[in-house]
């Protein structure tokens, strides 16, 4: 792999100031946060906001699901988004020129079946274990040599069961603009795992030198 790229790292599920910060100092370039998409790490615009207030600069994803995008502009401008990650919304009907970045998740089962149609450029892709209840944070892994073939040669983000032990396989195998961990970074729910995330962070560095 060409000693030129850098995939983009995401830590996502961040509930803390603390893991934000661990986050960051460990060089992950975008930092996630369950706002209104359910599930036991959502803290919602307000504290999104509260813990982004610290960390001037940092690019604050927004997790939202079922929202519409005049509802998504407003929680992205309340809770200091940079950029949104959109479950359970129709990307076809999105605005092209919507002013914030989104990823419209697709979730792909275990045996690397996508189940929705992709985002239409210029959104992001992002490709996700699909799971029957869970929007996210599944720890569970799909074929990630069957991304590329979901893809073709758009950019995605690719998220789904990746830590510090297989990430490095997963990009060598998939190529993805970014990767995405949340679960698996944790030493409880919601709570980061300090040398998780650091391994995380230093695996995909790694990888990008070969």
């Amino acid at each position: 792999m060409s000693a030129a790229r850098r995939t983009i790292v995401k830590v996502c599920g961040i509930t803390r100031l603390t893991d934000a910060a661990i986050a960051l100092e460990a060089g992950a370039d975008w930092l996630g946060f369950i706002v209104n998409a359910g599930g036991p790490r959502q803290i919602g615009a307000a504290g999104m906001a509260a813990i982004l207030r610290s960390l001037p600069g940092a690019v604050g994803v927004a997790v939202l699901a079922r929202v519409t995008p005049q509802a998504a502009l407003e929680i992205a401008r309340e809770a200091g988004a940079t950029r949104l990650q959109l479950h359970h919304c129709d990307a076809l009907a999105w605005p092209a020129d919507f002013p914030v970045p989104c990823a419209f998740v697709t979730g792909v089962d275990v045996e690397g079946v996508a189940h929705a149609p992709l985002a239409p450029a210029p959104h992001l892709v992002h490709l996700d274990t699909a799971h029957a209840t869970l929007t996210g944070g599944t720890g569970v892994s799909f074929p990630w040599t069957r991304a590329r073939e979901i893809v073709g040669e758009r950019p995605f983000v690719l998220a789904g069961g990746l830590d510090g032990s297989n990430v490095a396989r997963a990009i060598e195998a998939a190529r993805p603009h970014a990767v995405d961990a949340a679960s698996k970074l944790e030493a409880s729910i919601g709570i980061k795992d300090p040398d998780k995330v650091r391994r995380f962070v230093a695996a995909v560095r790694e990888s990008d030198e070969r």
